[in-house]
């Protein structure tokens, strides 16, 4: 019997990385406290990551750019604006909880007005405003409650910030039961028509499968 192969270095990197940051932030961690949790020395380290910066950039870049990837499928999709978001949050906070990444010390807002992650800072406000645009289709097709669109995004955000917050620093078991309570819980609470429910939820099934594979 094989024992299994061990994970790359760079992605060991990121995994530790994040960990940390989740524990100390990122101000707290320096590029020594990471390769020591990796197991190498400082100069292994910088073979793969010239700075920080860049390690914390290779994280957030593994989340956000699949996230634009899959809101510009729920934007691009055909049918009702209700299931296309329904299936946008199931399938995006699915991804997010199957990641090998603790999540929970990426997103500071102070961190991200950091020069080094004005592109980060860039991907994320792209996948806000498109969230905010599905929504925005939502309330002018009268699918959904006359809500701030922005209101609803930021609700939705923090929602995933939640639900990564109880996680814990794993992945997910079974990403999708709590995907699916946080979308329930969003389109109950922008459904013109509450009885509606039932059909958003057995029309996004399928939709959301497709989105989750587009990031």
């Amino acid at each position: 019997m094989t024992s299994a192969r061990p994970a790359p270095t760079r992605l060991r990197i990121l995994i530790e990385a994040s960990r940390l940051f989740a524990i100390r932030g990122y101000h707290g961690t320096s590029t020594r406290d990471i390769a020591g949790a990796v197991g190498i020395q400082q100069p292994s380290l910088y073979k793969h990551f010239a700075t920080k910066h860049e390690i914390l950039a290779a994280l957030l870049d593994e989340d956000l750019g699949p996230a634009l990837a899959r809101i510009r499928a729920a934007v691009a999709a055909d049918g009702q604006v209700a299931v296309r978001l329904h299936a946008f949050v199931v399938g995006d906070i699915a991804a997010v909880l199957s990641l090998p990444y603790d999540v929970r010390g990426l997103y500071n807002d102070d961190v991200l007005q950091l020069p080094e992650l004005a592109a980060q800072a860039r991907s994320r406000a792209r996948l806000h405003a498109a969230t905010a645009d599905l929504v925005r289709l939502g309330v002018e097709a009268g699918e959904f409650v006359a809500e701030e669109p922005e209101f609803v995004q930021g609700a939705i955000t923090g929602l995933l910030l939640e639900v990564v917050r109880e996680q814990g620093p794993e992945p997910a078991a079974d990403p999708r039961t709590p995907a699916t309570r946080v979308a329930d819980f969003v389109l109950r609470s922008v459904l013109a028509d509450p009885r509606r429910m039932p059909e958003v939820r057995a029309a996004s099934a399928t939709l959301a499968a497709r989105i989750e594979r587009a990031g």
